[in-house]
C-alpha cells in the first residue's frame, strides 16, 4: 500500500469520526440520558488520531522539529482526551448508579486531571492549527478552525459551539486528506 493510499484510508477514518462527533451532538439535544452519546463522543475521538497522523504525514517532509513537536503534542493530548472520553462513556454512568455522590463531586486530583488532559489536547491541536496553517498543504481556514475551536472550549458559553466547529474543522481537513490533498508529493 503506497503512503498516499494510507493517507486516504486515515481521512475516511476521520470522516467518520466527524460524523461519530455530529451524531454525539444531535444525541445530547434528542436524549441526554443516552449512553449511545458518549460511545459515539468516544469513538470520534479514538478516530481523531487517524487525522492526526494523516495530517503529520502530508506535513513531515516541510514541516521539521516544529512539525514532529506538534504530532508527538496532539498525540498526547488526544491520548488523554480518549482516556477522559472512556471514564465518561464507561465509568462515570456506573457511579452515577453505585456512587452518585462521588459522580457528582469528583475529587480535586480527578478535575485537575481532566483539566490537564484537556490543556493538553487543546495545546496540541492549537499546534497542529497553526501548521496547517503555516504550511499551507491544506486549506488554511480548516487550521484557522482547529486554532479556534479549542480555545472556545473553555471560554463560557462558547463551549457550546467549539465541539460543533471541531467536528467541522475535522471532517473539512478529513475531505481534504481523501480528496488527495498534500499526497502529491508522498
Amino acid at each position: 500500500m503506497t503512503v498516499a493510499r494510507e493517507v486516504k484510508w486515515f481521512a475516511g477514518l476521520g470522516l467518520i469520526g466527524a460524523l461519530f462527533t455530529i451524531a454525539m451532538l444531535l444525541l445530547r439535544f434528542t436524549s441526554p440520558e443516552s449512553r449511545l452519546g458518549g460511545y459515539f463522543d468516544l469513538a470520534g475521538a479514538v478516530l481523531l488520531v487517524f487525522v492526526l497522523i494523516a495530517i503529520y504525514i502530508v506535513h513531515r517532509k516541510n514541516s521539521g522539529t516544529y512539525g514532529l513537536i506538534t504530532f508527538i503534542f496532539g498525540l498526547i493530548g488526544t491520548s488523554l482526551y480518549i482516556s477522559v472520553k472512556w471514564v465518561h462513556s464507561f465509568v462515570v454512568p456506573e457511579l452515577t448508579i453505585h456512587a452518585p455522590a462521588f459522580a457528582e463531586e469528583p475529587s480535586l486530583t480527578i478535575m485537575v486531571a481532566q483539566m490537564g488532559s484537556f490543556a493538553l489536547f487543546m495545546i496540541g491541536w492549537i499546534l497542529v492549527g497553526v501548521l496547517v496553517v503555516k504550511k499551507g498543504v491544506l486549506s488554511k481556514f480548516s487550521g484557522v478552525l482547529l486554532i479556534i475551536a479549542p480555545i472556545l472550549d473553555f471560554l463560557p458559553f462558547a463551549a457550546l459551539v467549539a465541539q460543533p466547529l471541531f467536528a467541522l474543522a475535522i471532517f473539512w481537513v478529513s475531505y481534504q486528506l481523501y480528496k488527495g490533498k498534500g499526497v502529491a508529493d508522498l
